[in-house]
């Protein structure tokens, strides 16, 4: 591998507005690439460093599940407790029954309904919750509750995987249920300050967190007249995407829970181990975390963050011991790059 000619390949996505942000390849607990390409700050011309934090979208459910299953790990929380015995009865969905549990929420396999259509390629399904509720008003997991809690469910408890950020905010609100306290506060304490993440937090936006990086979104319009993600994404503190951080810090996150610094041996497993139904699939879910699945053996943990003016991968490769981690201040760029990254590391990545 030539340092510099993969410095060049990201400067040269940069300049054809194909990249901005940082990314990092980490091996036995240093940094063994780190590079920063585009602007943080289009307007002021601020350059991306590798001090630059972002925002993470969907990687922040890394942190959501670690922070719920610390709790259950002191038995605060127990995953197949029924949610409607821990939930107030202001904060559960209408579908929500007694079957349902923590499990079902951190594995995705809950059956209830999401606040915006995930299968949307465009940002118009979850912009438009913006509509209905400002986004500047949304600073806690309770405030996105009137987007779903009276939608029915989609299937019953367990019986599929689907995706979905509601269940996300209730692991929030079942963790502000057990503790007294506010999510971010909790998941700060059990997590980002165990893990060592200082350049981590849970800020909102418009108190102009240190070195964040503006997002933009793509569009076919030429790259000055892409608009920022000022108005498209949530004021922060939420356990489905607000996580701000930078790549050393997520990479000691995977550090920590690689190495069971942060969970029993149990739950380390079980949040890295398939909990859906069966499935064959290559890409599957443990609690909280997506996985690359080869022959019944996990190769990959991590998880991918999609907002507007936000595209981020966290990869570790677990035979190799290595992480790639790829944030990214703009809505596209992350997955080549992670794939290139990987190529020029000689890891092995059968995601296409």
């Amino acid at each position: 591998m030539d340092a510099e000619v993969v410095r060049e390949w990201f400067d040269r996505r940069a300049a054809e507005s194909l990249f901005s942000g940082a990314v990092l390849v980490w091996r036995e607990g240093r940094p063994v690439f780190e590079h920063a390409a585009g602007l943080a700050h289009r307007g002021f011309r601020v350059p991306a460093t590798t001090r630059t934090r972002f925002g993470v979208a969907s990687v922040t459910k890394l942190v959501t599940a670690l922070t719920a299953l610390r709790l259950v790990d002191r038995g605060v929380l127990r995953l197949d407790q029924p949610l409607t015995e821990v939930l107030a009865p202001e904060h559960q969905p209408r579908a929500l029954t007694a079957e349902h549990t923590l499990h079902h929420l951190l594995s995705h396999t809950s059956g209830l309904s999401n606040y915006h259509d995930d299968d949307d390629t465009t940002w118009a399904s979850y912009t438009s919750c913006w509509d209905r509720i400002p986004a500047y008003h949304v600073r806690g997991p309770a405030d996105l509750l009137p987007l779903f809690a009276d939608l029915p469910a989609v299937s019953p408890p367990g019986a599929v995987y689907q995706y979905s950020d509601a269940n996300f905010i209730l692991v929030g609100l079942a963790v502000e249920a057990a503790t007294g306290r506010s999510f971010a506060d909790v998941a700060t304490a059990e997590v980002l300050v165990t893990a060592g993440m200082t350049d981590s937090a849970f800020d909102e936006r418009d108190l102009e967190p240190e070195r964040l990086a503006t997002g933009y979104l793509v569009t076919d319009e030429p790259a000055e007249k892409w608009r920022s993600n000022l108005y498209s994404v949530p004021g922060g503190r939420m356990p489905d995407g607000g996580l701000i951080t930078t790549p050393p810090d997520l990479a000691r996150l995977l550090d920590a829970l690689a190495g069971g610094h942060l969970l029993s041996s149990r739950l380390t497993t079980a949040m890295t181990t398939p909990q859906g139904p069966p499935s064959d699939r290559l890409e599957q879910y443990g609690y909280g975390c997506q996985l690359v699945v080869e022959d019944g053996e996990v190769t990959i943990i991590g998880h991918s963050g999609a907002d507007p003016g936000v595209a981020a991968l966290v990869s570790r490769y677990q035979a190799a011991s290595t992480t790639v981690v790829v944030l990214c201040n703009q809505d596209r760029g992350a997955f080549p790059a992670t794939q290139y990254l990987a190529r020029e590391f000689g890891l092995r990545d059968p995601r296409a």
